[in-house]
């Protein structure tokens, strides 16, 4: 597909007032135009980082590993853990190490794993750049979140040896006396045993192919970085065209944003 920049405005065009766009009446006091470049959109994600407190600086997250599953989008980052702050539990940390390996490795790192969140509406990244506006479509929008899986090991380790003690005493109870038990039966239609058997399948289906998939490692660059503003520098569009526009300034935010009412303050 070619490149395509768009020029929504013009930089020569007539004043209008705020009413004719739908804003209260004040005076307009500089008209920006915009460029849509599309040179990155497909490879340009949003990633959101819900734990992070706002007053976290830029640079502060420094993953150590970083990896992606192309076919279904996800994303793992470990992020290496202060085990040298007065904050950090060391006897806890070998607690919880064990999920992580079982030669004694303490909680060292802690895993970002990413969630898509369906969009509800079009996002772009805009860039203003020598009195203009570059926008470019965001692809995908992702949340990290916090993976919990070495707690999950750990259990399962728990209950292993847990499983392993209580086989023993069962072996002795079992010879001494047999102890009734209570069954309780639920009755499902068959259309609904095979409704919740394909989405069982469906589920256990997809849930196994993204095991399946292997990892591929990532290069991170943060913000400041010389590969970091290589890959901004094409979220300014090359070709500057002036196109006429045939929607009005509703119909072009009702494309972008769907068909809602927007905050005017």
């Amino acid at each position: 597909m070619a490149d395509t920049d768009i020029n929504m405005t013009e930089r020569d065009a007539p004043a209008v007032s705020a009413k004719e766009y739908g804003l209260p009446d004040e005076e307009i006091v500089a008209e920006i135009p915009i460029y849509l470049t599309h040179r990155i959109a497909k490879n340009l994600h949003l990633l959101q980082y819900p734990q992070r407190t706002s007053s976290a600086k830029t640079g502060v997250l420094n993953p150590s590993v970083a990896r992606l599953k192309p076919i279904h989008g996800q994303i793992e980052m470990d992020i290496q853990l202060d085990v040298t702050s007065p904050m950090y539990s060391k006897e806890r940390g070998r607690e919880l190490g064990v999920g992580l390996s079982d030669n004694g490795r303490i909680l060292d790192i802690q895993t970002l794993v990413s969630v898509n969140i369906p969009k509800s509406s079009n996002y772009m990244a805009g860039v203003f750049r020598e009195g203009a506006l570059h926008m470019t479509p965001i692809e995908k929008i992702t949340q990290l979140q916090p993976s919990l899986k070495y707690l999950d090991r750990v259990a399962e380790k728990e209950l292993a040896a847990s499983k392993l003690d209580n086989d023993d005493e069962d072996d002795e109870d079992g010879k001494r006396e047999m102890k009734a038990q209570t069954i309780q039966v639920t009755v499902r239609s068959a259309q609904a045993e095979e409704a919740l058997r394909q989405q069982q399948n469906s589920i256990a289906y997809i849930q196994q192919k993204l095991e399946e998939e292997p990892w591929s490692k990532l290069s991170y660059y943060d913000v400041g970085s010389e590969e970091s503003s290589l890959v901004s520098s094409r979220l300014l569009a090359r070709h500057t065209d002036e196109l006429v526009c045939k929607t009005s300034p509703d119909e072009f935010l009702t494309a972008i944003i769907g068909n809602i009412e927007p905050d005017v303050l």
